[in-house]
């Protein structure tokens, strides 16, 4: 890695200190104290990724040859299992606190799994735990991996979080998972391939879409169900 992208090992866990910062004085210590557990259940999640990066290296997966092995390793091997471990700790150690009460919250807190999960993984990419550092543009992905998280974090914040007050939990909660891991996948891939004019697209389109489940977040309040 180039020494600039050092800098981002920083990057999420001061986010994570600005948004605990912010919500010290506007909600009780309850709520914080959910915080820095959701911001741990993203450390955790990091063990998903690293046996699916063990099992992808045993059985010659992560040799992006060919296309096929390119999707493969993209949308299975890190997008799938890294948005997978941040689902399972997210999902069953933050998500049934009663806390979880709108869906802006299931993003604030899914936003906050994210932070801890990239500031692990930033770590482990910097020392070539996963042996990747020559599969990606080094200093662009370090540069993108936090701000993407958390895109990747409020499409699956929404879907759970609404899930928590609907009949069709598992329906949602599979297009939380799906849509978070589609959406790592094809960052993954467009890196992979230097595909930047796609990644541009592609970005803006997920900004977009964002945004929009954001509001709609902010503006909705369902009754428990």
């Amino acid at each position: 890695m180039r020494p600039l992208a050092y800098i981002t090992l920083f990057f999420a866990p001061a986010i994570a200190i600005a948004i605990y910062l912010y919500c010290i004085k506007r909600y009780e210590k309850a709520f914080l104290k959910l915080l820095i557990k959701s911001y741990l259940a993203g450390v955790l999640g990091i063990s998903v990724l690293l046996v699916a990066e063990f099992i992808g290296s045993w059985l010659g997966l992560n040799d992006v040859r060919s296309l096929k092995r390119t999707l493969f390793y993209s949308f299975i091997t890190i997008g799938g299992s890294a948005e997978l471990g941040k689902f399972l700790f997210f999902r069953y150690l933050i998500v049934p606190d009663k806390r979880v009460d709108r869906p802006i919250y299931g993003i604030v807190f899914s936003v906050m799994t994210a932070l801890g999960f990239a500031t692990i993984f930033l770590v482990f990419y910097a020392i070539n735990i996963f042996g990747i550092q020559q599969i990606f543009p080094s200093t662009m992905y370090t540069m993108i991996f936090v701000p993407a998280n958390i895109l990747f974090a409020v499409v699956m914040g929404f879907f759970i979080g609404m899930a928590k007050f609907l009949k069709a939990r598992i329906a949602f909660y599979l297009i939380g998972l799906l849509g978070a891991a589609f959406f790592h996948g094809m960052c993954n891939f467009c890196l992979i391939t230097h595909d930047f004019k796609l990644l541009s697209l592609f970005s803006f389109g997920s900004i977009v879409i964002v945004f929009i489940l954001g509001i709609k977040a902010s503006y909705c309040k369902p009754d428990p169900s």
